[in-house]
C-alpha cells in the first residue's frame, strides 16, 4: 500500500470516528432531555384526543428543551392512581369522579356532560326502566363508569343486573341487543359523535337535574345544546336537553417540577390550543365557586391570580390588624422582660462591685495594721511572716481584678501601692538585720 492510499485510509477513519461522535452527543443529548407524561384516556375519547393536540403545542413552545409523552389511560380513575404512584406528571381528570386528594389543579378544560344515549325506538322516562337489561355504564377505571354508577345510586337501580356494563360505549355500533349507555365527557367526542351519526339513538333527559346536582357537590344542573350533534338525520337534539355537568381539570403530581407547571400553562393559554379545542374554558381557578375549594398548584395560583403574593401580604396584615390589641400586649411584656433582664443584670454588676471593693477596702486595712506595727518589730522571723501576708494579699487583689474584669481605679492603685511600699520597707528591714548580724558574727569569731 502506498502513501496516498494509507493517508485516503486514515482519513476516513477519523471522518468516521467524529461521525460516531457526533451521533453519539446527539443521542446522550436526547437521553437527558426531561421527559413530560400526560394521562389521558382511551383512542377515540376526547381527553385522547385533546392529549394530541396538547402534545403539538407542546413540541412547538418547549422545542428540544423536553420529550413530550401522551399515556393511553383507561380514564379518570386510572389516571388519578398514575399520578399518585408518580408515574405520570399529568393528568385529565373529571374532578367528579376522583379523589383529588394529594393532587394539585394545574387548570380548568372543560365541561364533561352527562349523555343518557338509548336507542330512538325506546319509550324510557326514567333509568329505572333499564334495570335488568344490557346497558352500558363504561370500562373499568375510566370517569364515565365512575360517574354513571352515580347516576344509577341516585335513581336506585341495581347495576349489578345490568348485563354488559363494564363495555366500552362504541359497541353500542356492534351489539343491537344493548339498550343504551351513560356517557360523561366533553361535547366533542370523536367515538359519541360517531355513535350519534348513525341517527339509531337519541339523548335522554336526567330528570331531576337538579336534585342530583344538589346532592354531588361537584356536578351542575346542565343543558346539552340543541344540535350540537351532526347525524344522518340531521342535528341532533332537536332541543336543549336537561342534564348535569362536571368540570375536566389537568392535574400535577405531588412534586412536580414549576418549570413542567409552568410550560403546561403557556400551552393550555395559547390561541392556537384554544382554536384546535374550542370547548376550553376561560375560568379563574381562584374564583370559581368549585374550583377553589380544590388545591391549585401554586404555580398556577400565580398564573391566574398576579397579586397573589401580595393577597398572603394583605392577609397578614389583617391578621395582624384584627390581633393588634393581643400584640400590644405582647409587645408591653416583651419590653418588660428585657428591662428586668437588663435590671437584674445591673443588679448583679452593681453587687459584684460593691462586694470587690469591701473586699479591697479590708485589704488596704491590713496593710496599714501591718505598717502601723512594722516600726516596732526587729524580729526577723515576723519580718518575713509579714512580707509573705503582703505578697499573699496582692496576689489576691490581682487574681480578683482580673476574674470579675475590674477596670484600674483608685482602691485598686492603693492597695497595690501600698503593697510595693511595704514589701520595699520589710525588704530593706531584712536586708539591715540580716547585715547587722552577719557584722556581730565576724566580730565574734575574730
Amino acid at each position: 500500500m502506498n502513501w496516498y492510499r494509507l493517508k485516503e485510509a486514515f482519513n476516513w477513519i477519523v471522518i468516521g470516528v467524529v461521525a460516531t461522535a457526533i451521533l453519539l452527543w446527539a443521542w446522550q443529548q436526547e437521553q437527558d432531555k426531561e421527559t413530560i407524561v400526560i394521562a389521558t384516556a382511551s383512542k377515540g375519547g376526547y381527553y385522547y384526543e385533546f392529549g394530541k393536540h396538547l402534545e403539538s403545542e407542546l413540541k412547538r413552545i418547549a422545542g428540544d428543551r423536553y420529550n413530550i409523552e401522551i399515556l393511553v389511560t383507561s380514564g379518570s380513575v386510572n389516571n388519578s392512581e398514575l399520578l399518585r404512584k408518580g408515574a405520570v406528571d399529568f393528568g385529565i381528570l373529571a374532578i367528579g369522579s376522583v379523589s383529588l386528594q394529594n393532587l394539585s389543579i394545574v387548570a380548568p378544560l372543560w365541561k364533561d356532560y352527562s349523555h343518557i344515549v338509548v336507542r330512538k325506538d325506546s319509550y324510557a322516562t326514567s333509568l329505572k326502566e333499564f334495570e335488568g337489561k344490557p346497558f352500558i355504564l363504561g370500562v373499568q377505571g375510566s370517569g364515565y363508569r365512575t360517574q354513571a354508577k352515580q347516576l344509577m345510586e341516585f335513581f336506585s337501580v341495581d347495576d349489578q343486573k345490568m348485563e354488559g356494563n363494564d363495555l366500552y360505549f362504541k359497541e353500542l355500533l356492534n351489539n343491537d341487543d344493548i339498550e343504551g349507555t351513560i356517557v360523561t365527557t366533553g361535547l366533542l367526542n370523536p367515538d359519541l359523535r360517531d355513535v350519534l351519526f348513525t341517527g339509531k339513538y337519541k339523548l335522554m333527559p336526567v330528570t331531576p337535574a337538579e336534585g342530583f346536582a344538589f346532592n354531588h357537590i361537584f356536578h351542575s344542573k346542565d343543558f346539552i345544546p340543541a344540535g350540537v350533534y351532526p347525524s344522518i338525520n340531521g342535528p341532533i337534539p332537536a332541543v336543549a336537553v336537561p342534564t348535569i355537568s362536571a368540570m375536566a381539570v389537568m392535574a400535577a403530581s405531588s412534586g412536580i417540577s414549576d418549570g413542567k407547571v409552568e410550560l403546561i400553562l403557556q400551552a393550555l393559554n395559547s390561541s392556537d390550543l384554544r382554536g384546535k379545542a374550542p370547548v376550553l374554558l376561560d375560568v379563574n381557578p381562584t374564583n370559581d365557586p368549585i374550583l377553589r375549594l380544590l388545591e391549585l398548584h401554586p404555580v398556577s395560583a400565580q398564573y391566574y391570580d398576579p397579586n397573589f403574593g401580595l393577597n398572603i401580604f394583605s392577609d397578614a396584615l389583617t391578621t395582624f390588624d384584627e390581633l393588634k390589641e393581643i400584640a400590644f400586649l405582647v409587645l408591653l411584656l416583651i419590653i418588660a422582660l428585657v428591662y428586668k433582664t437588663r435590671d437584674n443584670r445591673l443588679r448583679k454588676a452593681v453587687n459584684q462591685q460593691n462586694r470587690i471593693a469591701s473586699e479591697l477596702f479590708a485589704t488596704f486595712e491590713d496593710l496599714l495594721k501591718i505598717e502601723r506595727t512594722l516600726k516596732d518589730i526587729s524580729d526577723i522571723r515576723l519580718l518575713k511572716q509579714y512580707e509573705y501576708q503582703v505578697l499573699n494579699h496582692k496576689k489576691r487583689t490581682v487574681e480578683i481584678a482580673k476574674a470579675a474584669g475590674l477596670e484600674i481605679n483608685d482602691v485598686y492603685l492603693s492597695v497595690i501601692n501600698e503593697c510595693n511600699e511595704l514589701s520595699a520597707q520589710i525588704s530593706h528591714r531584712l536586708q539591715t538585720y540580716q547585715q547587722k548580724a552577719l557584722n556581730q558574727a565576724k566580730q565574734t569569731g575574730s
